[in-house]
């Protein structure tokens, strides 16, 4: 799924396009008036205790370095917002809330190290249950200039969303057979557009060195962006996709280590109809202008904006078993014998 720090890519893709050019001619005026442009991340999730929106602005400086610029935090983020979340019923507004500005680094959302600045990390913070069956609008006030920004969203129903293949925790998981497959399939409300299906693989790893045992997990994207069949989706995934895909994210373990299966968690991520747009829209390539920039597509209203506002859902079936002849073909398989697995969990 996109993360919070996508939206800062995608505001200062034109400070980057002028660097270049300033390079090329330095006496070639590339900078424009400057334009105050809003990026707005925002999904809501009704399995969310607490929902968060990302708001930043870009920049563009003529006379200073842009990427240098980018490690201020007053340069991606305005300190005057009053952000609203309006609760729509029949096109009614039924109740409002003003959400505070947070520091999500504190929130247990850490910023990645890159060109922006990692702190502050600020978001706005928005706690309430959501109803599936109303609307949210988020209405974004500048207090500076008086620029309105808004965008509505239904919510993905998570409750609706429901596993039928497999159909219950305690039917183990059977990848033994890499030359086989593995059927999937679940029932969920129109709402949810697209889905993939993630299994959390958990395992052990045991230090010879200090005698310590800890537990972690990597997660395998099984499928991808299977499409709502209007009651919910199905997918095939071949076995042997398994064990490379287990290859690549577990890596061969230093000579002190030794490693054990335990459980598996898996996981029904679906998102919505302008998720599913944005993700096309922001990936889509081929063609003769497979080189150029991309136009950004929003559903936000206002002016000069960008992101989205949108819903995603998830479903999970927690510590799943799998079968012996999958944990013996892991530990002995072609595809994954060098990983230093040596059996299963003792816990």
């Amino acid at each position: 799924m996109i993360r919070f720090a996508d939206m800062n890519k995608i505001v200062i893709i034109l400070g980057a396009v002028a660097l270049f050019f300033t390079s090329c001619n330095k006496n070639f005026k590339v900078g424009a008036e400057y334009k105050d442009v809003t990026a707005v991340f925002a999904l809501l999730s009704k399995a969310d205790t607490f929902n968060y929106v990302k708001i930043t602005k870009g920049y563009y400086d003529e006379l200073q370095d842009n990427l240098l610029l980018a490690q201020n935090s007053d340069s991606i983020y305005y300190n005057n917002l009053e952000v609203k979340m309006m609760e729509i019923s029949n096109g009614a507004v039924v109740d409002s809330f003003t959400l505070p500005r947070v520091d999500l680094n504190n929130e247990g959302f850490v910023k990645d190290s890159g060109i922006f600045a990692q702190t502050p990390n600020y978001g706005y913070k928005f706690h309430k249950a959501l109803n599936s069956d109303r609307r949210y609008r988020l209405k974004i006030k500048n207090l500076s200039n008086g620029k309105v920004i808004e965008g509505e969203t239904e919510v993905i129903n998570h409750n609706q969303i429901i596993f039928q293949k497999p159909y219950i925790n305690t039917q183990p998981l059977d990848f033994a057979v890499p030359t086989q497959t593995f059927d999937f399939a679940w029932s969920a409300p129109a709402t949810a557009v697209f889905f993939d299906v993630v299994l959390r693989f958990w395992y052990q790893e045991f230090n010879i060195n200090t005698m310590i045992t800890t537990r972690t997990y990597r997660d395998l994207t099984l499928i991808k962006n299977v499409l709502n069949n209007g009651a919910g989706g199905n997918a095939t995934m071949s076995n042997s996709d398994f064990y490379r895909m287990l290859n690549s994210e577990v890596g061969v373990a230093p000579s002190f280590i030794t490693r054990r299966v335990d459980t598996a968690d898996l996981m029904l991520i679906t998102g919505g109809q302008v998720l599913k747009t944005y993700i096309d829209a922001t990936t889509a390539q081929g063609g003769i202008t497979y080189d150029q920039i991309k136009p950004n597509y929003t559903n936000l209203k206002g002016e000069d904006v960008l992101g989205i506002m949108s819903t995603r859902g998830i479903k999970t079936l927690k510590d799943i078993p799998l079968t012996k002849p999958t944990i013996d073909s892991i530990v002995l398989g072609s595809l994954t014998k060098n990983l230093s697995f040596v059996g299963i969990s003792s816990e």
